[in-house]
């Protein structure tokens, strides 16, 4: 027998003094409470109630044991409240964040995101825009950074904000004597970047930007900074990054003399999780600081 639940009878009929306003009560029918309170009383081996036709009164077993089932029922919900909110303490909250993002940052949001978390525990990953926004939806992420544009809806996106983009060239390309650099002179060079399916907005954005110059991009599949750094050390690509520091022998940084190529990036959360948008607006600072002080980065 659930004990609890039964208890929880007990009061509400003690209490209506009536079989039918407790069964009202309690979101029930009347001949499963009154089964109910039978059950209690053959389990306990007391009458709690003297039956009649206009109600119920307690027994003197009743009166008896009333106050110690209120106390029951309360203590009950009592720690099944402290429980859940322990659990929601002890969460650990999942960001996700796209490889485009530099590493340094990856750091910064992280421990933002851990100094907005009560438990403290976070859980990152890192995955294209297309797969985090997925992952959102679906609830396997709870907040995540992706790149702008990109479809969102239904979930909450906060504001938008771009980090200053640096050109890699081979060294030994003319392109690398040039500094700022003009896109124009990047002939002869693939992009490696990551695949359109990572972020189909953003990367025809950033086609158009090099369309309107006369440039019909090549691209060669970089997942993330590490292989498109490779592919400029071969001497095979261009590449653009958002991370201030890398580089590598046989590799040139320069900055593009179109400002307008940024990565922009936005937090977005998922409708039904219970992350607060002041969380949002805590990645969005975390990013505007890191692109304030990494402005004028080469």
């Amino acid at each position: 027998m659930n004990l609890l639940l039964h208890l929880e009878f007990f009061i509400a009929v003690a209490e209506e003094q009536h079989f039918g306003r407790a069964a009202a009560r309690l979101g029930m029918t009347q001949p499963p409470l009154s089964q109910g309170i039978k059950k209690l009383e053959r389990e306990l081996g007391v009458t709690l109630f003297h039956r009649g036709a206009k109600g119920v009164t307690l027994t003197a077993g009743g009166q008896a044991l009333l106050p110690d089932a209120i106390d029951l029922v309360g203590r009950s919900r009592r720690f099944t409240e402290s429980a859940r909110r322990r659990g929601h303490g002890e969460r650990t909250l999942r960001l996700g964040v796209m490889p485009k993002v530099p590493t340094a940052l990856v750091a910064d949001l992280v421990s933002t995101v851990r100094a907005a978390t009560p438990s403290g525990l976070v859980e990152a990953t890192i995955a294209p825009s297309s797969d985090l926004i997925d992952q959102l939806g679906s609830g396997a992420v709870d907040v995540g950074i992706v790149e702008h544009p990109a479809l969102v809806e239904p979930l909450v996106g906060g504001d938008v904000v771009s980090l200053p983009l640096t050109l890699l060239v081979p060294a030994t390309h003319p392109a690398a004597a040039h500094d700022p650099c003009e896109l124009s002179r990047l002939g002869g060079l693939r992009l490696a970047g990551p695949p359109r399916s990572d972020g189909p907005a953003a990367f025809d954005l950033q086609g158009d930007a090099f369309a309107r110059l006369g440039i019909d991009l090549d691209v060669v599949h970089a997942t993330d900074d590490r292989w498109a750094l490779a592919s400029v050390a071969a001497g095979q690509a261009f590449a653009l990054t958002a991370d201030p520091v890398l580089s590598a022998p046989g590799v040139r940084r320069l900055r593009p003399d179109d400002r307008s190529l940024r990565l922009r990036l936005r937090c977005v959360r998922s409708a039904s999780g219970d992350v607060a948008d002041e969380v949002l607006d805590a990645l969005a600072a975390c990013i505007a600081r890191f692109a304030e002080t990494n402005g004028d980065a080469r």
